[in-house]
């Protein structure tokens, strides 16, 4: 009788390391990008905040307005001839940036500025934007109006945001 050798033969090895690959990849394709999820999320709350911001300058007869930086936007009323915030500023999550077009042109968000970049008219207009939710050098998704309705959201292919 032959005595059987101990331990795992070559094809044995390369089986199960071919079965750790495809649950790393199972898991890593189920979960996604964790960056874009939260860009999409941030994208449908800020619609829906621009969806209600117009209703309510339209109800009301009141100026509104989103004061925008880039990890942070706020919320903001005209008082008289006062811009003054409705609400705390909201962050956005780790790793997502917002990336604000007026006029065809990249507008620089700073930190330092007391009036809101967008606004919502009781005319029922708004100013004509593009606003991006990116993870640099990658766009996520994107935020469009002509200065009429309510803006559009598009998902973004993932490519290079500049």
């Amino acid at each position: 009788m032959r005595d059987s050798s101990l331990g795992f033969t070559l094809i044995e090895l390369m089986v199960v390391i071919v079965m750790i690959g495809v649950l790393v990849s199972m898991v890593h394709i189920s979960q996604g990008d964790k960056r874009a999820r939260d860009a999409r999320q941030e994208a449908q709350v800020m619609l829906a905040l621009m969806q209600g911001l117009r209703e309510k300058a339209v109800l009301e007869g009141q100026e509104y307005g989103l004061r925008l930086e880039p990890e942070a936007y706020q919320q903001m009323r005209l008082q008289g001839a006062t811009w003054q915030a409705v609400e705390a500023p909201v962050t956005l999550p780790p790793g997502v940036q917002l990336t604000l077009v007026l006029e065809g042109r990249v507008h620089r968000l700073g930190a330092g500025e007391h009036t809101p970049q967008l606004l919502w008219l009781s005319s029922d207009e708004n100013t004509p934007f593009a606003l991006h939710f990116e993870s640099p050098p990658l766009r996520w998704q994107s935020l469009y109006s002509d200065g009429l309705g309510n803006p559009l959201l598009e998902a973004s292919e993932v490519t290079d945001a500049h």
